[in-house]
């Protein structure tokens, strides 16, 4: 009798472990996730590329996510202003993150790159494609195309609040990106993000 209980609880401790066995391979195997914006700008296709293209280190000046950028490494593209970016930004999670330019192409006005550090470790892919397509000699969309991927149990069980933050940040950075391209001024969230800088910074002194 007490054999046969082993012999039930052994195969019944095998199963769990066959469970969890696959639920984690189920885990790690999690793809992740794309996110495509865009919006319109009232202003030309070749102004907007002007600002977003030529200007890809800039993008400190007018997005309230990004706190400072500088760019860095020999152009491997045509009409690029440098090979990679680092920039101090202000995303929950991370404030520090090195990018590199993966596509330049002056003549179709899109741009494409990589983060290859400061995401979180379970991270394993983040990119993103910035597209200025012509409406109309004063109108133009800006397109962008996302994608992450993660790995592991963290990977899995923040993959949802990831997308819907990311999906917030691309919005803000759209946002921003139509306010200082039409009125040539910051956006009210990019100001924010100033004083409050500021604020922090007078309270270290």
């Amino acid at each position: 009798m007490f054999h046969q209980f082993k012999i039930k609880k052994m195969k019944q401790i095998i199963l769990s472990l066959i469970a969890l066995l696959t639920l984690n391979f189920s885990i790690m195997a999690q793809k992740g996730f794309e996110l495509k914006k865009e919006i319109i700008i009232d202003v030309s296709s070749e102004e907007l590329w002007e600002m977003v293209g030529p200007g890809f280190v800039d993008v400190y000046k007018w997005s309230s996510n990004v706190d400072h950028a500088s760019g860095s490494g020999k152009p491997e593209f045509e009409g690029a202003v440098c090979s990679q970016r680092s920039c101090d930004v202000n995303v929950k999670g991370f404030n520090k993150i090195s990018e590199r330019l993966t596509n330049y192409d002056q003549e179709q006005m899109t741009l494409a790159y990589a983060v290859e550090e400061g995401m979180p470790g379970f991270v394993t892919k983040a990119e993103n494609q910035w597209t200025v397509i012509p409406i109309d000699a004063s109108h133009s969309k800006l397109v962008m195309a996302a994608a992450f991927e993660s790995k592991g149990i963290m990977g899995a069980l923040t993959k949802g609040m990831m997308k819907k933050k990311m999906s917030e940040t691309l919005d803000t950075v759209l946002q921003d990106a139509k306010i200082y391209a039409e009125t040539g001024q910051i956006s009210p969230a990019k100001r924010e993000r100033i004083e409050e800088i500021k604020r922090k910074q007078k309270i270290a002194a």
